[in-house]
This record gives structure tokens, C-alpha cells and sequence, in this order.
């Protein structure tokens, strides 16, 4: 904070000594600490915005990572952001302001758009150690077909040098023929400092308007956009990727006489360099993916309870998105930061799980008082039972296992679980004291409806026994499991699967003599920033954790099988549990490491039988496809990439989905697939990531390519899990099942329910993940008056209104569109939801 005053207070000071000088901030959490602080330098800085000397760029809470938060948080940097900045000081943001953050997701374009932002700003692509891309101003496009002018400049920081300026010049002239124009950042930019008297005096003879070195100015970053657009040719735009460049044809046409024309750059920005960050300090990375879902699920709830009665937690709510959005920070989120930060952020991610899960609990109190939890009538005692609400807060229906806390009236030796219907369920007691009344069980729930629950009942019982029509229980061996779908296969010497065969599609997933999620260890000494980096040479050398100290069967029941391996090596213990459940086509594998290693690199590796030249990932509200080959030096500098939940290799015919809930590094190799799991850097941190790791991935092998084996929805479920809690019996209005929100078509996936910051209304947040125009039909909760599409910033959005007719919704999708539609709630008609039949 003192850094920011400092810096600010210079600048303002700056300003009365020149009078041409303008200031440009980027980070809008700044000006909330400057308001708190020191009001003074607040209320002189709102004169300069007036004045239009002191230029908002940026819009988002701060310049985050754009590798490990999710679209949401991307959403969320801006809205929090932007609206700080409006409120505050009166102006909107149009200029997307990032210079240092290490890659940039090929959405990023649409969720600027959205956002009103037109314009992107970024010195990194720069730093690419391999390729230096031939851009300087150019058009960036999301795979939506969402543009905005995006603008590299040659660095930040530094003096006003008139021959390097005169030579960007000339260079940004050969890039974009008809320029003739740049923008040249200048300051401490670095920790602060902003610009100093040295670079103003420098400066001084330059920007006299009767010298004839390239006109120069002092100007805000918005007049630099605002010339350029007057003399776009937006006829002649050639469409570049990565691809493009491979074969060459990277010059643009010559344009129309005084007309500037400007490439389209239709891909990610991947910054080939400081690939390292999407994996070094994994406990912070896990706190991310955690608290991105704990807020979203209490937003959800929190609306469902707000249309009940309740108030909406909107003030604690948002300051815990702050203290996320905060924590997302590029040089944090990455990993490249002082221990002492990373205690700090701790502490933050501590209020933020205290205040999602307040609201949650809050909201569902709110909710489930409604529902009628008394079990149905029958010939079954009902002398010793409970009553267990199995939530889901996805859009569609979850099927599936989960695992439930009961305890019954009276001891018992076994339980027996009952739908909402009174239909018998298949479970399974995973741990139970002889002579207790407390069960931990395992439950096969069915189909929990879309973004709602169903009640069970749970009832002592002398013996467990599967229902009637369940599907086959798994059977375990001291090396297999196998249920009705899969069958997995160890080896009990290296602990590997050598088999993962798909059932259904009569397929093996892993290669022939084939060594499937096996440890793997790589020498991790990168030639610069050590915490940042992972050297294209990394594999060389592999050393396989091959060393078995014990595998033994620690589940063997109808409804889970697990096998649990422990190694070790060097100074480090490994210990992992291969888990099968009797309904699921996915193996989950359970880690608990205690990491002790130095510049070392582990990752877990899938040889597999379907593979092609092109992998796909999932990025945030979309997926890329990269290259699985080493044909050129382009494809060979994607030897480390990020991902959300899940990367997928096959062949069209078959594929192997790699889901995770934690972790953000891949590589792929022909037919290898690799997650990268921890690293162990020694600088600026000497600590990272030693210490005890317990995360989850998931092993999901299937027939076709990933769009019909619906990988995006299983990557969701993966993180969004059914959860259940036990509740008192009781009648409510609300019936034992129901769904109060669900989207169609599969491929549109719900991401985002919340109360509208302005208006009593709700907002729900889609995305198209397939490629493909949609008609679309949300369910929402009655009582809504009207609904339209409105922009990211929650603004209408008056062309593209929505029919809303009942509780259903219809609307277009394009592909891979993200698109938001506000549905408006009087109070009065609020009331009314609570009679739902």
C-alpha cells in the first residue's frame, strides 16, 4: 500500500509541475485503498480524472493471472472493477490493461467485449523465449469472433529516449504499414515508482510542436486508440494463428491508400516462457479452484433463498470475491512470490471458505425448511431412521455415488437408504463403530435433479444388501477392479495400470505394455526464474517412482473397490488410492504426497492407445485444441500448457479424458499424456510446495471425441460434487424432489447464478463448450416477470430480448458464446414462489 501512495502522491505532485503530463492507473483495488487511506490524495485524484489527465485503464480489481482462475473470476475482476472505477470516479473503462501477466486464454477477447472493454494492452508476448510474434497492432479474437484492438508495446519503464523511440517507430511502420504511430510507456514501472522528473525533463524538447522529430505528445492510452481506429481498413483482415505463422504467410496485404490494416490474431496468447506457473505452489492453486466454487454455490443458493424471503448476502459476498480476485494476482496466482505471501493469502482464502460457507449453510436452512422430508408411508418400521437431503449445484441432472454422514436414533449394525419415492437405493457402509448409531456410507443416489435435491431416507438395518435392478457391484482382486463398465488392472511390482479397459466400447485405453499413471520424476533446474520456469529440455532425464512398498485392496464392497499403493523415494512419501465406484465410467485416484525434493518436477503419465496430433484443453468458458507433435519449433514450444478441469486425447473413435480439481499443467507427446502434479523451486520461495498434498484426478476413457462423451460436464461434476447433509423430518411446501434451475441443450453449461447488483432480479451465466449454435431453454425459478440478455457488466443488452413464459426462458446461443440472461423478480412475486407444487 505504501508503494501505491507514494506513487500516486508523486504523480499527482508531477502534474502541478507540468502541465502536459498524464498519469494512466491500472488496477482498481489501488483506488480502494488510496479512498480508505488517505481521502486527500482520493479527492485530487478525482479532479484529475475530471480533467481527463489521470486515464483508468484496466478495469479489473487487479492485473490477474490468466492460466489458473476461471472464467468466472475473469468475469468477476471486471465487474468488481469496473464498477468500483464508475462509482467512484465517474468514467468507464474501455482499455483491457495487462502487461505482465504470463498468457493470455483465447476467450479473453469475449469477456472483454462483454465487458465494454475494446481495447487490450500487454508488454509479455515480448518475453517469448522462442518465437517473437510478428504483431504490434492488430485485432485479437475470441473463437466466438469477438474482437477488440489489441496493441503490444516495445516495454514499460524506462526514459523518453528520442532514438529508441525513433527506432519503434520505424519498426511498428514495417509491422502495421500506414501507422506511423506508437504508444511509448515510460516510468518505474516495476514496485512502483511511476514517472520521474528525469524522464519529464527529457522529454521537454520533444514534445514542442516545431520540432521535426516524429510529433510527439504526452496523451492518455485512449487517444492512441481512438487515432488508430479513424484509419482502419477493416476489409483487409487476414485471419493469423499460430498455424498461419508455421507455413510462413505473415505479411499483410498493402492496404487501401490511407487506410491501416491490420492482421486478426484468431488464437490464444501462449507466452512461451515461465511455464512453471501453472504448477509451483500448489496449496494456493487448490485454494483458487476451492473458492471459486464455494462462491459461486452460495451465490446460487443464496438467490434460491433471496426469491424465499431472505436477504441476499450481497456486502460479504462481494468483499469475499475481492479477497479472491486479490489472491489471483499475477505474480501470486503464478506462484512466483515470497513465502510470506503466500501465509498472507492464506489467511484471506480462510475468511473467503468461512463466508461461502455461512451463506451457503444460510441458504440451504432457508431452502430445505421448505421441503417436505417426512418419509412416505409404508409397511417398513419406521422406528429408527433419518432424513438426508442430497444437494446438486449443477444445471443438469448429477448421477452418481456420494458419500453421506448419518446418525440414526438408535445403534444399528447396517443401514438400508430409500429414494424420495421409497424406492430402495444400493449403498454401502464406509465406516461404522460396532454398537453406534453413526454411519459413513457410500450411496448410489440416481439422477439429483438440476440445481436442486432429492430426500432419502436412511433406516437401521440388520444386513446390507443391494437393491433390486442395481447395476452390478464392483469386484475387486488384490490387482483389479471392475464394474459393469470398466475394468483396471495393476501391476503389483510398479504399482501402474496396464489395463483401463472400456467395457461398453470394448476398448483399451492405455498403450500396448503400456505403464498408466505412473509418478514421474524430472530434474526441475531451469536456466532463469526458478519458480517461473520449466526448461524445454525438462525431459531428458525421467525417473519413474517405480518402487512398491505395499499395494493392498482397503475397499472391497458393492458399491466402491479401492486399491491402495504406497512408495517412496528420495525424501518423499507417496501414497495413492485407486478408486472405482460400481455407476461410474471413471476411475478416481486419490493422492496423499509428502513432497521433501529440490528442483525436482513430478507429473503423472498416461501412455495411451488413441491419440493424434492435436490434444484439447479446457480454458476458462471454452477449449483449445494444441499440438501433440515436435514437427516444428512452433508445435515444440507447447511442451508445457494450461488447462482448467480436464485435457482429452484420442483419435475421434476413442479418447482419455484427464480431469483434475487442482492443478493447471499438462503436456502431451504423441500418445503421452502428463499432469503435472508439484514442483519444488527454491527461489524467491525456498519452501514451495514441500510439505503434505492431498488432491484428486480422475481417469475417464470413453468412445468418440470429447464433445459426445460430454468431458466438459464430467470435469464440472469432478469439482461440483453432490454433497449431502442430514435434516430433522418434517412437512414442507416444497416436494421431495425438484429442480429449480436447468439449462438445454448438454452443451450449454450454467456456471453462474446471482442476484443483480442494481435491480431485484437474478442473473444466470451460460456458455456454449461445443462449437455449435444452440437454441436454448433455461428453467428458472416462477415467479419472473420478464427476462432479457444483458452483457457481463449486467447492462441490457436492448437488441436480444428473451421469451420468458412461465418458468422457462428460450434464447440463441452461438458457439462458443457466453451469454447472460436477467430475469426480473418483484417482491410481491417473490412471495409466491414459495407454493411451487
Amino acid at each position: 500500500m505504501d508503494v501505491v501512495r507514494r506513487t500516486f502522491a508523486t504523480s499527482l505532485q508531477l502534474m502541478n509541475e507540468y502541465p502536459q503530463f498524464t498519469f494512466s492507473q491500472s488496477t482498481s483495488a489501488y483506488s480502494e485503498w488510496i479512498d480508505e487511506k488517505y481521502p486527500a490524495i482520493h479527492d485530487a485524484i478525482q479532479k484529475r480524472v475530471q480533467e481527463g489527465r489521470w486515464e483508468m485503464v484496466g478495469g479489473m480489481w487487479v492485473e490477474p493471472d490468466f492460466n489458473v482462475p476461471d472464467g468466472e473470476s475473469q468475469v468477476r475482476q471486471l465487474l468488481v472493477g469496473k464498477r468500483y472505477i464508475q462509482q467512484h470516479y465517474g468514467v468507464d473503462v474501455r482499455i483491457g490493461w495487462n502487461p505482465d501477466s504470463f498468457g493470455f486464454d483465447w476467450q479473453l477477447p469475449q469477456i472483454y467485449k462483454k465487458s465494454g472493454v475494446d481495447y487490450f494492452v500487454t508488454t509479455k508476448m515480448n518475453w517469448n523465449e522462442t518465437h517473437k510474434l510478428p504483431l504490434k497492432l492488430f485485432w485479437w479474437q475470441a473463437p466466438d469472433g469477438s474482437r477488440v484492438l489489441a496493441y503490444f508495446p516495445n516495454g514499460l519503464g524506462g526514459d523518453i529516449n528520442p532514438v529508441g523511440i525513433a527506432g519503434e517507430v520505424s519498426a511498428a511502420t514495417k509491422l502495421n504499414p500506414g501507422s506511423g504511430e506508437i504508444m511509448h510507456i515510460y516510468g518505474i514501472g516495476d514496485h512502483g515508482g511511476g514517472p520521474t522528473r528525469v524522464s519529464l525533463d527529457m522529454a521537454q524538447p520533444w514534445v514542442k510542436p516545431d520540432v521535426n522529430y516524429p510529433s510527439t505528445s504526452f496523451a492518455p492510452a485512449q487517444k492512441f486508440f481512438t487515432d488508430a481506429e479513424t484509419k482502419l481498413d477493416t476489409v483487409h483482415a487476414p485471419l493469423w494463428n499460430y498455424g498461419v505463422l508455421t507455413a510462413g504467410t505473415n505479411k499483410l496485404p498493402d492496404p487501401p491508400a490511407g487506410k491501416l490494416s491490420l492482421p486478426v490474431w484468431n488464437d490464444e496468447l501462449y507466452l512461451e516462457f515461465h511455464r512453471g506457473t501453472y504448477t509451483t505452489q500448489a496449496t494456493l492453486k487448490q485454494n483458487i479452484r476451492k473458492s471459486e466454487e464455494e462462491l459461486l454455490n452460495a451465490e446460487k443458493y443464496s438467490s434460491l433463498a433471496w426469491l424465499r424471503g431472505s436477504a441476499y448476502p450481497q456486502s460479504p459476498l462481494n468483499e469475499a470475491w475481492k479477497k479472491l480476485l486479490f489472491n489471483e494476482f499475477h505474480d501470486l496466482a503464478a506462484g512466483s512470490g515470497i513465502g510470506i505471501i503466500y501465509k498472507d493469502a492464506q489467511r484471506d482464502f480462510d475468511i473467503v471458505h468461512a463466508t461461502a460457507g455461512e451463506a451457503q449453510r444460510t441458504a440451504l436452512h432457508t431452502l430445505l425448511d421448505d421441503v417436505n422430508t417426512v418419509p412416505p408411508a409404508g409397511p417398513k418400521s419406521r422406528g429408527n431412521e433419518a432424513s438426508v437431503v442430497v444437494v446438486n449445484s449443477l444445471g443438469w441432472p448429477q448421477n452418481g455415488d456420494v458419500e453421506m454422514n448419518v446418525e440414526l436414533p438408535h445403534a444399528a449394525s447396517s443401514v438400508s437408504v430409500e429414494d424420495a419415492d421409497g424406492h430402495p437405493l444400493h449403498s454401502q457402509v464406509l465406516e461404522h463403530a460396532s454398537g453406534s448409531n453413526r454411519f459413513r456410507i457410500l450411496v448410489g443416489a440416481g439422477d439429483v435433479p438440476a440445481a436442486g435435491y432429492e430426500v432419502l431416507h436412511v433406516s437401521g438395518a440388520q444386513a446390507e444388501g443391494r437393491a433390486a435392478g442395481a447395476p452390478e457391484p464392483v469386484h475387486v482382486t488384490a490387482t483389479t477392479l471392475e464394474n459393469h463398465s470398466l475394468r483396471v488392472v495393476l501391476d503389483p511390482s510398479t504399482g501402474c495400470i496396464t489395463s483401463l479397459y472400456d467395457k461398453l466400447s470394448h476398448f483399451e485405453a492405455i498403450a500396448s505394455r503400456g505403464c498408466g499413471n505412473q509418478l514421474q520424476t524430472f530434474v526441475d533446474t531451469p536456466r532463469a526464474s526458478d519458480a517461473w520456469n520449466i526448461d524445454a529440455d525438462f525431459d531428458k532425464v525421467t525417473t519413474p517412482v517405480s518402487s512398491v512398498d505395499s499395494m493392498q485392496v482397503v475397499a472391497q464392497g458393492p458399491e466402491r473397490g479401492v486399491i491402495r499403493i504406497e512408495r517412496h523415494w528420495q525424501s518423499s512419501k507417496f501414497v495413492q488410492e485407486v478408486i472405482l465406484d460400481a455407476d461410474s465410467p471413471e476411475v478416481q485416484v486419490v493422492n496423499d504426497i509428502d513432497w521433501h525434493e529440490t528442483h525436482v518436477l513430478l507429473k503423472v503419465a498416461f501412455p495411451l492407445a488413441a491419440s493424434s496430433d492435436k490434444a484439447t484443453f479446457e480454458i476458462p468458458y471454452g477449449a483449445i485444441q494444441r499440438p501433440t507433435t515436435r514437427n516444428n519449433t512452433w508445435d515444440s514450444a507447447f511442451f508445457e500448457v494450461p488447462a482448467i478441469r480436464w485435457a482429452d486425447l484420442g483419435d475421434g473413435q476413442h479418447g482419455f479424458s484427464l480431469i483434475n480439481e487442482s492443478k493447471y499443467g499438462y503436456d502431451t507427446k504423441g500418445n503421452m499424456l502428463r499432469l503435472s502434479l508439484l514442483r519444488s523451486p527454491v527461489w524467491p520461495d525456498p519452501d514451495a510446495d514441500r510439505g503434505h498434498h492431498h488432491f484428486s484426478y480422475w481417469l475417464y476413457p470413453h468412445a468418440g471425441d470429447w464433445k459426445t462423451a460430454h468431458t466438459v460436464n464430467h470435469g464440472y461434476e469432478a469439482n461440483y460434487r453432490l454433497t449431502a447433509m442430514q435434516v430433522e423430518p418434517h412437512e414442507g411446501s416444497l416436494p421431495a424432489r425438484h429442480s429449480f434451475i436447468s439449462v438445454s441443450p448438454a452443451n450449454v453449461i450454467l456456471t453462474a447464478v446471482k442476484k443483480a447488483e442494481d435491480s431485484n432480479a437474478l442473473l444466470f451465466r451460460v456458455y456454449e463448450s461445443a462449437g455449435k449454435q444452440s437454441e436454448v431453454t433455461l428453467h428458472v425459478p416462477q415467479g419472473g416477470s420478464s427476462a432479457i440478455a444483458t452483457n457481463l457488466m449486467e447492462h441490457p443488452e436492448t437488441d436480444d430480448r428473451v421469451a420468458l413464459k412461465g418458468d422457462q426462458a428460450t434464447f440463441t446461443v452461438h458457439p462458443w458464446e457466453i451469454q447472460t440472461i436477467r430475469v426480473n423478480y418483484s417482491p410481491s412475486e417473490s412471495t409466491k414462489t414459495a407454493q411451487i407444487p
